[in-house]
Order: structure tokens, then C-alpha cells, then sequence
């Protein structure tokens, strides 16, 4: 719901702008950060119950992954297409703290959830 009602935001702001707001390809970044936040997620679900003393660094392991991994994708996303520097950053860490958040929050729902068991 959060995903989609962002990408929604994303859209109408993009649509209804005067200037240019987002970058080229910006979908394709969304996406991305999308996947790749989904995959760490389930991981990291299947991590925590299993259980055990390696939680914490499955989780810690799943957000170093997606740490690599878009640096890896801004390292050739930025090879490949010319982009103003300051548009980049704002359109691409908006997406990354966006995602950085509704994967904590459901996380800890999860964690909240396996204590109270």
C-alpha cells in the first residue's frame, strides 16, 4: 500500500509539474529500489524465523546487500545516462530512504509480533 500509493505521488507530481522533477529512467530506479527492497525483505523474514542467534546478522547481511547493490545500479545507471547531479540525488536517496523505511517498520512489526509469542 505504501509502495503504491508513493509511486502514485511520484506519477501525479512528475504529470502535473511545470518543471522537470524527476530524472530520466525514473521508473526503472523505482522499480529497482522496488525489487530488490522486496527480495532483503523476504529474506530477512525467513532470517528472523528461523530464529537463532544469527538474526541480527542476517538482517545487518540484508541491508548491506541493498546497500551494495544501489551503489552498484547508480554506479552504471550513471554510466549510462547523462543526468543533472542534483536532481539525481534528491530523486534517487527520496526512493532509498522511502524503501529504508517501510522495511524497517516491517520488520519490526514482524519482530513485535515473534516476541509477544
Amino acid at each position: 500500500m505504501l509502495i503504491t500509493s508513493t509511486a502514485l505521488g511520484f506519477y501525479l507530481l512528475d504529470h502535473f509539474s511545470a518543471t522537470t522533477i524527476l530524472i530520466p529512467h525514473f521508473w526503472l530506479v523505482f522499480t529497482f529500489m522496488a525489487a530488490i527492497t522486496l527480495i532483503i525483505y523476504f529474506l530477512s523474514v525467513l532470517g528472523i524465523k528461523k530464529g537463532g542467534e544469527y538474526q541480527s546478522f542476517i538482517l545487518l547481511g540484508g541491508i548491506v546487500i541493498r546497500l551494495l547493490a544501489s551503489m552498484a545500479f547508480v554506479l552504471i545507471y550513471l554510466l549510462k545516462v547523462k543526468v543533472n547531479g542534483i536532481l539525481f540525488i534528491g530523486n534517487f536517496f527520496s526512493i532509498y530512504f522511502l524503501f529504508t523505511v517501510f522495511e524497517i517498520y516491517c520488520l519490526l512489526r514482524n519482530l513485535r509480533h515473534q516476541i509477544k509469542k
